[in-house]
């Protein structure tokens, strides 16, 4: 088959002496969606903008840090478990307010090995978490090439539906039209995966650390029915919170107790007539600690003259000196704001994976960083509904396993019934090998639809398909078991597909699949057997 020419003359083709080589795309580019205490690059307003990271430097430098902390005192009643045992004013319990989880995301992200990414931000911190930021944030994410994964932990805070009789979990429309369209434009642009977490595993009820069965169920059921079902091979979902330590007790102080200013100061008067009575009368010390604990009110940062950042951080490294109640409570709350959703862990952990072992390796069987434990321990019967559920919706389970602490322990997709499709590496190794020959095929467009063309893109993808099989990202024996490429007329085309300009290239792979299940079998022989 020759080129069809519309001038008469000779027509010379010239043929590159070695094959153009396809250079692998990224496997593993998160690109984050949430709220930032700023959004300036280059002096730009970059909100609703995409913007290049490879750091959580950079990162600051763009958007800022983490929200101000925010945590009241409430006295604890008979149904609650108090954070605070028996002071001289009653238990109580530090009701901390988590507004936004993007920055402290984004720090357990680089903790289990994240690199490149993209930030989107929707918005600064004044306002509250809404659907409609978050949409306008992932429509802009749809636009930027490049990023592999889509994470948005800041879906875990949409305001939850009105509570229904009979129901212990909280739901949320907003979440389920969130991922929903996480899921959809996955599925579309065939170049990412969403991954997943599910709404209302903070209210999972728990019995010591082991999580309540039918609370469990709940939360599951609820999500199955919030994922939809499309697009389910292209989503990965994770569970349950994670403690995590990436808040440090050192950037908490006093004014995080603003809402309860009375209540503090009461405490921490309660507690210094205790460790500095006032004996004799106008013991210089008891007079000290007492001015400093006055000095809080006039020091907030919500107080008229505001204080400085270095007078507050002073003042409050004077009073857990003086007082160590003060610092336990600002270690609890430092706690509760390290109570995370596991997806931004999960983009670090896959990135480090496609790093270290490759994109067809199983993101799982692999430790967290920066993290003391999932919030709730599940155990091997709890974990098979989620692992392998009747729908095929599977939910991925952190697991804490003795000797080596938290552990990814699952690897599937939303579509678990699937044969093809039911391992996330398998989806994220498809993604990666078609981006790549997608971009490759590229430079063919608009090329002569001739033998040489074809030729020399069936060379080159099987040469890119090669060095992938001796990697061992495919499986066979031999390269021949592991894959095949055909184009050409008579093959994958017909006359007509080269009249109408069609190019088509056939690829089939040898996809490998995980050991999920190890099976051991024993035998014993008897003697004179």
């Amino acid at each position: 088959m020759t080129d069809i020419r519309k001038t008469p003359g000779v027509y010379v083709t010239e043929l590159d002496a070695v094959s153009p080589q396809i250079v692998g795309v990224a496997t593993s580019v998160p690109i984050f969606i949430g709220y930032t205490q700023k959004a300036a690059a280059d002096g730009k307003d970059v909100t609703l903008t995409p913007v290049p990271i490879t750091s959580l430097a950079d990162y600051e430098r763009a958007f800022g840090g983490a929200d101000a902390a925010v945590c009241k005192i409430v006295p604890a009643d008979a149904n609650m478990t108090p954070d605070i045992v028996a002071p001289p004013r009653g238990d109580f319990v530090l009701d901390v307010a988590i507004r936004h989880n993007l920055f402290n995301s984004m720090r357990l992200f680089y903790a289990n090995g994240g690199g490149d990414a993209y930030v989107v931000s929707v918005g600064d911190y004044s306002g509250s978490v809404t659907l409609d930021a978050l949409s306008k944030g992932l429509a802009a994410a749809g636009a930027q090439t490049g990023p592999t994964m889509i994470v948005i932990p800041e879906g875990m805070l949409l305001p939850a539906d009105m509570a229904q009789s009979g129901k212990t979990i909280p739901t949320s429309a907003g979440f389920q039209s969130l991922i929903r369209a996480m899921l959809a434009q996955a599925g579309t642009l065939q170049d990412r995966i969403a991954i997943l977490d599910v709404y209302g595993a903070g209210a999972v009820g728990k019995i010591g650390n082991k999580a309540n069965d039918a609370a469990l169920d709940e939360c599951v059921t609820d999500f199955h029915a919030a994922a939809g079902d499309a697009d389910l091979d292209y989503g990965a979902a994770y569970f349950p919170l994670l403690n995590s330590t990436v808040v440090a007790p050192l950037e908490i102080n006093y004014s995080c107790f603003s809402p309860s200013l009375d209540r503090l100061t009461a405490i921490l008067k309660s507690q210094a007539a205790i460790l500095y009575p006032d004996v004799p009368p106008g013991n210089p010390q008891h007079a000290s600690v007492m001015a400093m604990i006055d000095a809080i009110a006039g020091t907030l940062p919500t107080s008229s003259p505001p204080a400085t950042p270095a007078a507050i951080a002073a003042l409050n490294q004077n009073l857990t000196n003086a007082i160590p109640l003060l610092q336990q409570m600002e270690i609890i709350v430092a706690a509760k704001l390290g109570v995370l959703p596991p997806a931004g862990a999960m983009a670090g952990v896959m990135t480090s994976n496609d790093q270290t072992r490759g994109v067809w390796n199983a993101p799982a069987n692999m430790g967290l960083n920066n993290v003391l434990a999932p919030s709730i321990a599940l155990n091997d019967q709890q974990q098979g509904p989620l692992n392998v559920p009747l729908d095929g919706k599977s939910i991925n389970v952190i697991r804490q396993f003795v000797g080596r602490g938290p552990v990814v322990w699952g690897a599937r997709t939303l579509a678990g019934n699937s044969n093809e499709w039911r391992y996330i590496q398998v989806r994220r190794e498809i993604v990666y090998i078609e981006q790549s020959i997608k971009a490759a095929l590229n430079q063919f467009v608009f090329a002569p639809n001739v033998a040489q063309t074809w030729a020399a893109a069936t060379a080159m993808v099987s040469n890119f398909l090669q060095q992938l099989w001796q990697q061992g990202g495919l499986m066979g024996d031999k390269a021949s078991d592991a894959f095949t490429v055909q184009c050409g007329l008579g093959s994958t085309m017909t006359a007509q597909d080269i009249v109408d300009g069609y190019m088509i290239v056939s690829v089939t792979l040898q996809i490998i699949h995980p050991a999920e299940f190890i099976a051991l079998t024993f035998k014993q022989t008897m003697q004179g057997a």
